[in-house]
């Protein structure tokens, strides 16, 4: 029969392993908050109970965000390798899904396949039903002219760019589309003006972005710059080796392509590329910096439209 002492040892070694094993599922963001309470239940015998009890919503412990999005990239990486979001097109105007994509769990159907006669150069990413996000510095088409999504079901959908405008004065540019887009395509949130706070010592957090190729791409969020008077984020190769080797430098042609980052398995606008920033770094369009304007733009556009910021809520701020 265990001794006093020796029991009291055992239930702390049992409370240890518990709390790593807590911390460890915190970080991972793949189970609830479970709560570790000691109570007393024999004062003669000195023996204490161990209660695991999944928190309610309103007192679950606020998650990392830095964390979650580094584990989300690792993960997605560690099942899939290619870098193609879309392959050769079977005919003109389709690109079948690459489903071998490191990226292919994650709805891109709001980033454009295509925009003619550009082909991958301008990007366009859907920020609204009836608008998208395009570089002001690459020179489109007179409007309208065309641009081309593919849906899950790899069916191509085509739209016409009516109308476009800069913002304030940045390389933000909103072109507005000639009809709402059809459901199967995915508008992307952006990230609120405020989402530095969410994170502490450290905002180098993974990025998906892209290029005039289509490739899913990783890099690392670095400072946010005034750059020819206005905000932009530097995006840098991540110093993660296996992240590393998704990084491909930004070139002439990328611009206007989509810069993201990834939370709750959902893309998450942060802008779209703008110019090159040495031999392995680039500057991209920082939305948040300017999501007032952004929405005052589409308001002028086309009245009853805006960002949808997402919701951060179950992040720890500090």
């Amino acid at each position: 029969m265990m001794t006093t002492l020796e029991q009291l040892v055992a239930d702390h070694t049992i409370l240890i392993q518990k709390i790593i094993a807590e911390a460890k599922n915190e970080a991972l963001n793949d189970v609830p908050k479970t709560k570790i309470t000691i109570t007393n239940t024999n004062s003669t015998s000195g023996q204490t109970k161990l209660d695991t009890n999944t928190n309610s919503t309103s007192g679950q412990a606020k998650l990392d965000l830095f964390s979650h999005i580094s584990y989300k990239f690792d993960d997605l990486i560690d099942k899939n390798k290619e870098k193609n979001i879309l392959t050769p097109y079977a005919n003109p105007y389709n690109w079948p899904r690459n489903t071998n994509c490191w990226a292919k769990s994650i709805d891109l159907t709001g980033y454009a396949a295509c925009i003619v006669p550009l082909g991958g150069v301008g990007g366009g990413t859907l920020i609204t039903k009836k608008h998208v996000l395009l570089s002001n510095h690459v020179p489109y088409s007179n409007s309208p002219f065309m641009i081309f999504f593919i849906n899950n079901n790899n069916v191509s959908l085509v739209y016409n760019v009516i109308k476009t405008k800069r913002v304030a004065n940045t390389d933000i540019l909103i072109g507005e589309l000639d009809k709402e887009v059809d459901s199967s395509l995915k508008v992307c949130s952006v990230l609120p003006a405020n989402y530095i706070k969410y994170f502490d010592k450290q905002s180098n957090f993974p990025l998906l972005y892209s290029d005039q190729e289509r490739k899913a791409l990783i890099g690392e969020h670095g400072l946010i710059n005034t750059t020819y008077g206005s905000t932009n984020t530097l995006i840098n190769m991540s110093k993660d080796p296996n992240r590393a080797q998704y990084f491909e430098p930004v070139i002439g042609g990328d611009s206007g392509n989509i810069v993201s980052t990834i939370i709750n398995n959902e893309v998450v606008l942060i802008g779209a590329w703008y110019m090159t920033f040495g031999a392995m770094a680039g500057l991209g369009t920082n939305i948040p910096s300017y999501i007032t304007e952004v929405n005052n733009t589409i308001s002028s556009l086309s009245s009853g439209y805006k960002l949808n910021e997402v919701d951060l809520s179950g992040f720890k701020m500090y």
